[in-house]
């Protein structure tokens, strides 16, 4: 009798620890399982937080990840680049403007410049294209729109017929020219920007009465 309730008991005992022991949906799971394993469950979590195998899988499909550099930028957490290199100056253009003064080759090129404006002014039997070709080099950008739709037909001189003479040097950044014409004298006012500048032609008055 003594010997069926052991066993009895033996077999209540033995049927006890397997109800514990036995695995449970939703119940805890054995770490060493997953080890076993060698992957999480899918919809898993890592010890980051993250999906199970994101990194991996972003390596897998050429996606950078966060410590690799893209299309040649620094990666996260490097330095910023240095640029070292000094912009390029054009050492040829002057830094001032030069120094304006009178003198005989200064003169010679006031009455060369006013004389070649009226030669120009007056090549009436050009066509209106031609003509303005020829004049609108000679003039400031201030004359230009002045002149430009003048009609050569309507100009009165057609030649000159003398050496031109400045008469007023006054400024050196201004001259007025006084040039011999078929009509009577025209008067050019020229002006440059600076010494090293060419004269051109601010305005061409005709003779007076003409």
């Amino acid at each position: 009798m003594r010997r069926a309730v052991i066993v009895v008991i033996a077999v209540v005992v033995l049927a006890i620890g397997t109800w514990i022991g036995w695995p449970r949906e939703g119940g805890p799971v054995d770490p060493t399982t997953q080890e076993s394993a060698g992957a999480l469950a899918p919809g898993a979590q890592d010890d980051f937080g993250g999906p199970a195998g994101t990194a991996a899988e972003n390596d897998d499909t050429g996606r950078p990840s966060a410590t690799e550099e893209v299309d040649g930028q620094p990666a996260a957490g490097d330095p910023a680049v240095e640029v070292s290199a000094e912009p390029d100056f054009d050492e040829t253009a002057p830094s001032e403007p030069v120094e304006a003064t009178w003198d005989e080759t200064v003169r010679t090129a006031a009455r060369d410049a006013a004389g070649a404006t009226i030669t120009a002014f007056a090549a009436t039997d050009r066509s209106a294209d031609d003509w303005w070709s020829g004049l609108e080099p000679l003039l400031t950008p201030q004359a230009r729109p002045v002149y430009q739709d003048v009609d050569p037909r309507l100009v009165p001189v057609t030649e000159v017929t003398g050496e031109p003479e400045v008469t007023d040097e006054t400024s050196t950044l201004l001259a007025e020219v006084a040039v011999p014409t078929d009509i009577g004298s025209y008067t050019v006012l020229l002006t440059r920007a600076d010494g090293a500048a060419p004269w051109l032609a601010e305005q061409i008055r005709p003779p007076e009465g003409s």
